[in-house]
């Protein structure tokens, strides 16, 4: 019962660091303002491939990062396992797959900037002018 309280405990401290300061964007040139946490979570799930004005929507992530994890807690409530057998589930329907997973923030970044419909979620503090925010997790 202390392991699973502490356990909470970190996963918790984790979730809150890691969005504070966590943002959505989209290349600066993209003709979407701004998107709800609902529509976060159905494109970065694979529920939906375009943006609420009908354009194409093309999430894109780091492969590995620590915010990876919060990120997706918090927009499914899905531990690690529980996202690892939602993927496995969509990929094998072929109802969907995962966001392309990129080795280097600058390789996001420059596929973020040059893919039409791009999108991903960064620490705020990586936001370039080739970039606009569409959504700030609070």
């Amino acid at each position: 019962m202390k392991a699973w309280l502490l356990i909470s405990l970190m996963m918790w401290t984790v979730m809150t660091q890691a969005q504070t300061g966590l943002v959505v964007v989209v290349a600066k040139d993209s003709g979407v303002e701004a998107i709800s946490s609902q529509q976060v979570s159905n494109i970065f799930l694979s529920k939906t491939q375009s943006f609420p004005d009908g354009s194409k929507a093309t999430p894109i992530e780091l492969k590995e990062h620590a915010l990876k994890e919060a990120f997706y807690a918090s927009i499914s409530g899905k531990s690690n396992s529980q996202l690892s057998a939602y993927w496995t589930t969509l990929v094998f329907t072929g109802k969907g797959k995962p966001p392309k997973g990129y080795k280097s923030s600058d390789k996001l970044i420059q596929n973020l900037v040059s893919m039409n419909g791009a999108i991903t979620y960064l620490p705020a503090d990586l936001v370039t002018n080739d970039m606009k925010v569409i959504y700030r997790f609070p």
